[in-house]
């Protein structure tokens, strides 16, 4: 009996173990050389679909902030986000507002020898007030 108990909870540990994410290998993998990936992970419809939906922070209109944040992400095999990061940011709201973008948004996963792979890919949000000055 205690056998059957001991072999229970080792299955359970290794279960839990497995679906632990290391976000930090994800986005940031161990430098193993030069690698060419045959498509890297895309926003579904493309960049302008992710920029056309931003709302400028009041905070960063009022103080004249532009730039760009860049959002480093990792996309697994079915496209799905598994880690977001703010990687460089601007401040004034425009951190939420980049990670809101790209949290809310649909991927194609990245094609590695011809298949799907978890792969991580940096993504650039502009904040530009000569574009906000045009609507």
């Amino acid at each position: 009996m205690k056998t059957l108990i001991y072999i229970a909870l080792i299955s359970i540990n290794v279960f839990a173990q497995s679906e632990t994410i290391n976000c930090d290998s994800l986005l940031f993998p161990e430098y193993i050389g030069y690698v060419a990936y045959e498509a890297m992970p895309e926003p579904v419809g493309g960049m302008d679909s992710i920029q056309s939906r931003l709302v400028y922070p009041q905070e960063a209109l009022e103080n004249n902030i532009e730039g760009k944040v860049y959002i480093r992400l990792a996309i697994d095999s079915s496209g799905n986000q598994l880690c977001t990061r703010v990687i460089k940011g601007l401040g004034y709201g425009c951190d939420e507002e980049a990670l809101r973008l790209v949290q809310t948004s649909e991927f194609v996963p990245g094609i590695h020898i011809g298949k799907p792979r978890t792969m991580p890919v940096t993504i650039p949000i502009i904040f530009s007030l000569k574009d906000k000055k045009k609507e």
